[in-house]
């Protein structure tokens, strides 16, 4: 009986037939970053000026049924704490809408960080000078590049691999460690740590 022929096994070419050229799978778009800052600068300028009116008009309103005629403190200290908030939230506000539109992965909170910073250097710098016009110049300039600083500098890190974006498991986040603070059966406080690991 003669055995069947056993079929050889189809020979594998030595090259690719269709090459394939890897790519990453989200390449990073290039980093503009001057246009981007002065994108976020009329951004901070326009986001401040909008919610410093939206501010004042909303401090005005809650004074409706008071008489400001004769210079009362509280008529101008209610719009005030009303409307500098306000513009202190709409500064980084615009800042990040701003820098969004130009690839800025920056973060609100270090902005409003900055904000608050460049607002009090400013302040200083104004109060330290001679002249109302260093006060006021200090007062706009200085919240406007604290917080374009500071949003570049969260985006720096985004772009650097910090702060994760959610869906990371709590595996690989590693150990943390969060303060606790419980009541007693007697009504007093206990405090402590409370870790994974």
């Amino acid at each position: 009986m003669a055995s069947e022929p056993v079929p050889a096994e189809p020979t594998v070419p030595a090259g690719e037939l269709i090459p394939y050229h890897y790519k990453p799978e989200h390449e990073a778009p290039p980093d503009l970053v001057l246009p981007r800052v002065l994108a976020e600068a009329f951004g901070g300028v326009l986001g401040g000026v909008g919610m410093g009116i939206v501010g004042l008009l909303a401090g005005a309103s809650a004074l409706e049924s008071v008489d400001c005629s004769d210079g009362e403190t509280v008529c101008a200290a209610t719009v005030l704490v009303v409307t500098v908030p306000a513009i202190l939230v709409g500064i980084p506000l615009g800042v990040q809408m701003a820098g969004e539109n130009f690839g800025g992965q920056g973060r609100f909170l270090p902005a409003l960080a900055g904000t608050v910073l460049g607002a009090g250097l400013g302040l200083m710098y104004g109060l330290t000078s001679d002249g109302s016009g260093d006060l006021a110049l200090g007062l706009i300039v200085g919240p406007v590049l604290g917080s374009i600083l500071f949003y570049e500098i969260s985006h720096a890190v985004v772009r650097n691999g910090g702060f994760p974006v959610g869906g990371v498991s709590s595996a690989k986040k590693g150990p943390r460690v969060v303060p606790v603070v419980g009541a007693t059966p007697r009504g007093g406080l206990l405090g402590g740590l409370s870790g994974t690991f």
